[in-house]
């Protein structure tokens, strides 16, 4: 479903991928981890830019927080994500070290304890000037060094992986019921829905005429039943077709809004707790949430309990985590229609 949503997205034009050539990155330490809203970030980080009033993502990961610089434009109800952000995901497992891509131009990242100290776009050559001071700054002595058939691979591949939190990150409107639900109903389904049951329509359609035809060949020539075969044999393929197409409708559109369970999920943690949710996933009617706090996790178990549509919520397991921090991990699952 993950990767069914994202290619969706990118169909109808709601998610953007945006070349490292169009912004400017810039990763800062933060002395204390703290929510910036768009206002805070435009405040404390506008001036570091070198484009004027530009549009700022960012992405906080521990005590550093990653921000991209891009030129005002009417992107206001998409998700942006930047390229740069799928490659430093993809390399964040790998050795540290200097990273080539040989693009148009080329992709430099440099990337030390697992967290991206700068990336940037060059036209120079592998042995430039620029290469080396890198060298001798973050004391790396080789370069890795990937071909474009590579890098595209890498960044979709990396775009499958990506999470729900992720996407919330880069999201460029104010996640509210009413706009998701109407983005939903108007450039997901209402086309999806019209393309599969004109489709089942085509399919019925052509099964009956064969149906006809085979009640017709039988009165006609009872004597050479076999010569039917083929035709049983398509009725058959059609039958199976609405099969696939009837058990699609019931896992994938189900009449549960999935925007709006992220919505109520997230409603769980008020303005007052000193919480944050580190990780979920929605699969086959099957939910996982993973909430960072100082809190009891029967707290939110509770309020998890209140929704009405959940049921078998558990509390999975608990994580105390060395700054003092508790990791609750929860699983719940959607009801289904007739419960």
């Amino acid at each position: 479903m993950h990767k069914f949503l994202i290619e969706l997205l990118l169909k109808y034009d709601f998610l953007e991928i945006v070349p490292m050539q169009g912004s400017f990155f810039k990763a800062s330490i933060l002395k204390q981890k703290v929510k910036l809203s768009p206002e805070l970030l435009q405040l404390n980080y506008e001036k570091l830019s070198p484009i004027a009033n530009p549009i700022i993502l960012s992405y906080m990961q521990e005590d550093t927080i990653y921000i991209w610089f891009l030129k005002e434009t009417s992107r206001d109800k998409k998700i942006l994500i930047p390229e740069s952000f799928l490659i430093y995901k993809a390399l964040q497992n790998n050795h540290d070290g200097i990273f080539v891509f040989q693009t148009d131009p080329k992709q430099i990242y440099v990337l030390k304890e697992k967290k991206l100290q700068t990336a940037f776009v060059s036209h120079e050559s592998i042995d430039s000037p620029t290469i080396s001071i890198m060298k001798d700054e973050y004391n790396f002595t080789n370069v890795q060094i990937f071909d474009k058939k590579e890098h595209d691979k890498i960044v979709q591949n990396q775009l499958q992986r990506i999470t729900f939190q992720e996407l919330f990150a880069f999201m460029q409107f104010k996640i509210d019921r009413e706009n998701l639900k109407k983005f939903f109903l108007e450039k997901l389904t209402y086309p999806i829905v019209s393309l599969l049951f004109l489709y089942m329509l085509v399919s019925y359609t052509q099964g009956y005429f064969l149906q006809k035809k085979q009640d017709t060949l039988m009165k006609e020539y009872q004597t050479f039943k076999t010569k039917n075969s083929e035709i049983k044999n398509a009725i058959r393929k059609h039958n199976k077709t609405v099969e696939k197409l009837q058990k699609f409708l019931k896992t994938e559109f189900e009449p549960v809004d999935p925007f709006g369970v992220v919505y109520d999920l997230y409603k769980v943690i008020t303005k007052k707790d000193e919480a944050t949710v580190e990780y979920f996933s929605f699969n086959n009617n099957n939910i996982k949430v993973k909430i960072k706090t100082h809190d009891n996790a029967i707290k939110y178990l509770k309020r998890f309990n209140t929704i009405s549509y959940l049921k078998d919520v558990v509390i999975e397991n608990t994580y105390k985590q060395s700054d003092g921090y508790k990791l609750h991990s929860y699983t719940m699952k959607i009801k289904e229609e007739d419960e």
